[in-house]
């Protein structure tokens, strides 16, 4: 199985369009781009991109209709997140969540909405952690 790689920002946005759509040509996806950016992006450039995120990444795959190749992702957004969050948070925090905690804190306050909701999910979190069996050593 490979291992799950970093993606670009334009990468990120491509998986974006085709985890909208399902699956999308690269015409799709280029005026899927271009309605969401400034600066235009180049048919030739998505279809440069789709292909390292499938030969390289392992991210997305193909099938030919016709003579257009119809791209899909190959993983769930929410999938692919988890995998990349865990690889960024290992990388960079050396897997120590209290400083991603901080780090998150400290780029953005959380409004108290967002504070409660927080607490919300860390305390279900650690309820779903305490019903985990634990393995004894023998």
């Amino acid at each position: 199985m490979r291992k799950v790689q970093m993606v670009t920002d334009r990468e990120l946005e491509i998986l974006k369009v085709l985890w909208t759509r399902g699956k999308a040509s690269v015409r799709e996806v280029q005026d899927d781009l271009n309605s969401l950016s400034a600066t235009p992006v180049a048919y030739s450039t998505v279809q440069t991109l789709l292909n390292i995120m499938e030969d390289k990444k392992g991210l997305v795959r193909h099938i030919v209709e016709g003579r257009t190749f119809i791209y899909t992702p190959k993983k769930s957004s929410d999938r692919t997140i988890r995998e990349l969050t865990k690889r960024f948070v290992d990388r960079v925090f050396d897997g120590a969540l209290d400083r991603v905690m901080v780090a998150l804190l400290d780029s953005k306050p959380p409004t108290a909405d967002e504070f409660d909701r927080l607490r919300a999910m860390i305390d279900q979190a650690q309820k779903q952690s305490s019903l985990q069996p634990v393995a004894l050593d023998e």
